[in-house]
């Protein structure tokens, strides 16, 4: 099997104004992963999100970043990598969606892929 790596965020936010409550057109989610089958090969993944409160960049950061090289000098790693981002982002009432994947398969030589997400709340309620 192979190995998977996968991070989510989900950024919800709750907000009563007037005893209305509206959390589903509130909610966002990220999300970023990565799985490899090598029968040899060499590599390196970094992985992980944080959130911010109580200063002026409040605000969530997820970040994936994954790097397949050679196994040796001359010697390609074999097999496939693939690495994604998705989310479904909603902020002031419209909805953001995005869904980036890139697969490589066979012999590798060099494959990278950073991808990061960042969210800052701009809201003045706050």
């Amino acid at each position: 099997m192979a190995p998977t790596y996968r991070s989510i965020v989900f950024l919800c936010l709750v907000c009563l104004i007037f005893g209305i409550a509206s959390a589903g057109s509130l909610c966002s989610r990220v999300e970023s992963g990565s799985s490899m089958t090598l029968s040899v090969g060499s590599i390196s993944t970094q992985m992980g999100e944080r959130s911010i409160f109580g200063s002026a960049d409040a605000g969530t950061e997820l970040y994936n970043n994954v790097l397949v090289t050679e196994y040796a000098p001359g010697i390609p790693s074999r097999g496939s990598v693939s690495a994604f981002i998705r989310g479904r982002v909603v902020e002031d009432g419209k909805i953001l969606e995005f869904d980036d994947t890139t697969t490589i398969i066979g012999s590798i030589t060099s494959f990278s892929k950073s991808m990061i997400y960042n969210s800052k709340t701009t809201s003045t309620l706050f």
